[in-house]
């Protein structure tokens, strides 16, 4: 009776019997799901400079193949979230993988750079299915792990971050970038395989939805990051912003209609809940910081120490690693400091350490001394990607804990920050990398995390208890 009830609690919405429930391979389905997305963002991060010189694109440029996936991501989940209400999450993540696999093994057959562009684009709306899809999924087919399955999927996040680039890079070592794509396609093709066959479908439900407000939100959040992005690839002022302009109108607009439909979008004055706006800040700069480091430093190893894909994707593997495998010492921290400190530390590591990197980047020995440019970069990556893993796991403790994050669509706008945030990240490399200093490239990473920093000290811990940075 007791399991019933709890099963009775699905957050979908379905009403899936309590008797079936799935087993561990269905389990290891949804994780792997969650990996091969973040993988698939991350894979041709190691072979960028290869990728560029076939196809003879600049610096900025070439940015674009990175980019266009994580901002077709973050316009594509609110709607995504609203799909996996309504059709049931398992079918949804289905058509995700289906479309995913077959956007990447086209990718294959790229002539041309907008080419790949276009499909790096198609493969993010595929993969904007993921998040909602599994964060859904998870506590309504396994409703006693509770927040276990929840920490299972970010660890799930951190372990594709931390293959992504080194798989991406052996891979072209030895078979071209083409062949990275191929690989991805085939690993989405199988998952799908495994989730059609071990997971159980879960039922949809009517959910309340104002489908010209969504599509006004998904209008404003691709202005944004179209306008973002034309700065970084350095559009005429004039055009960047006519099209800044629109997001801002198209944003206004989306605010008008959710104060007036907040029964089927959100109460506006919800989103600057204390506890929900803080941790969006945390969850969006500590992304765009990664964003900018994944894109900078590969291109930086290729030129200045003419590394090729493989080392450079060993190299750029210590942040994710220490993202993926840091989080019994995050929680370690937090229960000695209290997540309120926990924060203020991690922001500050987050605003040191790229700059100083940046610097000895600049003025250090060069590629005269590849060993020992390699350590002090490993030991920078790794430092960065603990404080990173502290920032994001803090924030999705704490978004979860507010009410506004109750809300399916100020979750799916909490995600969609994330995103956003790392698109702005590819931005900035691409507007400030081909001036030819890093420290000023990383001076990114020392405004995104001031400005957060900035709002969780202002505002104190809540209800004076230093437990979270919302």
């Amino acid at each position: 009776m007791g399991r019933r009830s709890e099963a009775g609690q699905d957050p979908v919405g379905g009403d899936r019997d309590a008797g079936r429930a799935p087993g561990r391979l269905a389990y290891v389905a949804l994780l792997g799901t969650t990996s091969a997305g973040t993988v698939g963002g991350t894979i041709i991060n190691a072979p960028l400079e290869w990728i560029k010189l076939e196809f003879g694109a600049s610096d900025s440029r070439v940015v674009l193949a990175v980019a266009a996936y994580t901002v077709a991501m973050a316009v594509f989940i609110p709607l995504a979230g609203w799909l996996c209400d309504r059709l049931g999450p398992i079918r949804v993540l289905m058509l995700g993988l289906a479309v995913l696999a077959a956007a990447q093994l086209a990718a294959v057959l790229s002539v041309n750079l907008e080419m790949l562009i276009a499909l790096r684009a198609l493969q993010g709306m595929a993969c904007a299915t993921f998040p909602p899809g599994v964060q859904r999924a998870l506590p309504a087919l396994w409703p006693h792990k509770g927040a276990a399955a929840l920490a299972a999927w970010a660890s799930a996040i951190g372990v594709g971050q931390a293959v992504g680039p080194p798989i991406g890079g052996v891979i072209a070592q030895f078979v071209g970038w083409r062949g990275v794509f191929g690989f991805a396609g085939v690993l989405s093709g199988l998952l799908l395989v495994a989730v059609v066959l071990t997971v159980p479908r879960i039922p949809g439900r009517k959910v309340p939805i104002h489908a010209p407000g969504v599509l006004v939100l998904m209008l404003s959040i691709g202005l944004f990051v179209v306008a973002a992005t034309m700065v970084g690839q350095r559009a005429p002022w004039g055009q960047d912003v006519l099209v800044a302009g629109a997001a801002l109108v198209s944003g206004v607009a989306f605010l008008v209609i959710a104060a007036r439909r907040s029964e089927k979008l959100v109460a506006p004055r919800a989103l600057l809940e204390r506890r929900y706006t803080r941790a969006t800040a945390m969850a969006a700069s500590t992304m765009f910081i990664m964003g900018i480091v994944l894109t900078s430093l590969p291109l930086w190893l290729a030129q200045v120490l003419e590394l090729g894909p493989g080392p450079v994707g060993v190299i750029v593997f210590a942040m994710a690693a220490a993202m993926a495998t840091s989080a019994k010492l995050t929680s370690a921290v937090r229960r000695v400091w209290g997540g309120w400190v926990t924060s203020i530390a991690a922001l500050v590591v987050l605003m040191a350490v790229p700059l100083l990197l940046g610097l000895w980047l600049d003025v250090g020995p060069g590629g005269s001394a590849v060993v020992v440019q390699a350590l002090v970069i490993v030991l920078a990556l790794l430092t960065m990607g603990v404080a990173i893993n502290a920032g994001q796991s803090i924030a999705a403790f704490s978004v979860s804990l507010s009410d506004t994050g109750r809300n399916s669509l100020a979750f799916g706008m909490h995600n969609t920050a994330r995103f956003v945030g790392m698109a702005l990240g590819f931005s900035w490399t691409a507007l400030l990398y081909p001036l030819g200093s890093m420290v000023l490239t990383f001076t990114g990473a020392l405004v995104a995390a001031g400005v957060t920093l900035w709002l969780v000290v202002a505002g104190g811990p809540l209800d004076g208890r230093r437990v979270e940075v919302g």
